[in-house]
């Protein structure tokens, strides 16, 4: 049901994107804003938080394994900063250098994500409940799943490594 109402939302809001702009819409609405007006840019502004908010719950995990590394340091201040920062700083650093950022993230969205949020937790469901045994309504379901999980990470990473290749 949550991934139903997630798709109508993206698609109502591709939908009125695409009424207000027309063929000019970007990729993301926020871009196709008006900057002048003082809607706009708090909308564009609100957007904003939302990364930076995510990228340290994402970030404190990977800070935290790293700094286990180093079990003598681990509780020296100076040393926590420089791991966390250093750690900011090559990201901040790949996101930089590389000019197709985005399409690199579109080929990982697009093999690794739909992989481990569609693919696999069907085939798990499937082998944990056995329900590949009896054929039947849920079975057609989760093998239907499965089918256009699999033929959205083919077509997503092709997609994906023609716009990587053409930026060569």
């Amino acid at each position: 049901m949550c991934f139903i109402l997630c798709t109508l939302n993206y698609a109502s809001m591709a939908a009125l994107g695409y009424l207000m702009f027309g063929s000019n819409v970007q990729s993301q609405i926020t871009l196709s804003l008006p900057t002048h007006n003082f809607s706009s840019r708090l909308a564009i502004y609100t957007t904003l938080v939302n990364p930076i908010a995510k990228y340290a719950l994402m970030v404190t995990p990977i800070v935290k394994v790293t700094k286990n590394w180093f079990p003598l340091n681990c509780n020296n201040r100076s040393f926590s900063l420089f791991i966390s920062t250093a750690f900011v700083i090559s990201n901040v650093t790949v996101a930089l250098s590389v000019p197709f950022f985005g399409d690199l993230m579109s080929l990982v969205g697009a093999f690794l994500s739909m992989t481990a949020s569609t693919v696999l937790p069907c085939l798990c469901y499937m082998k944990i409940s056995r329900t590949y045994r009896r054929f039947g309504f849920e079975m057609v379901v989760l093998v239907s799943v499965v089918l256009l999980g699999i033929a959205v990470v083919v077509f997503g990473t092709y997609s994906s490594l023609l716009q990587i290749i053409g930026h060569l």
